[in-house]
């Protein structure tokens, strides 16, 4: 009955080598009040491996004797804005809402008639 619930050797030494890593907690010295302050550097290839590209939004939760980063999803990317906006933006001044007015516009003749 176990048996389906165990896992090959291999699989756990892996996942190990990705999952402990040892460093050790130094510090910095802070530019604004020139004291010491605690700081952990992480770099390495494994950080890719584990989810965390250049540029990944951490969240980090903080516990007596534990942190835990998470990788959080990057927002989705704005659409461009329409170059008919781009051209009018250089040929006169629109406040926010005559802007907003226009691109509503144009993606409504933008839409495909049926």
């Amino acid at each position: 009955m176990a048996a389906h619930d165990t896992k090959p050797e291999a699989a756990i030494t892996e996942a190990a080598e990705l999952k402990n890593r040892r460093y050790t907690v130094g510090y910095i010295r802070d530019w604004k009040t020139h004291n010491r302050a605690t700081s952990i550097t992480l770099k390495g290839g494994w950080l890719d491996e584990a989810g965390f590209e250049t540029g990944t939004p951490l969240k980090v939760r903080v516990m007596p004797g534990c942190l835990v980063l998470t990788a959080q999803e990057l927002p989705p990317a704005p659409p461009p804005e329409p170059e008919i906006m781009q051209t009018l933006r250089k040929v006169c001044k629109l406040s926010a809402r005559k802007q907003r007015q226009v691109t509503e516009l144009i993606e409504v003749i933008s839409k495909p008639q049926r």
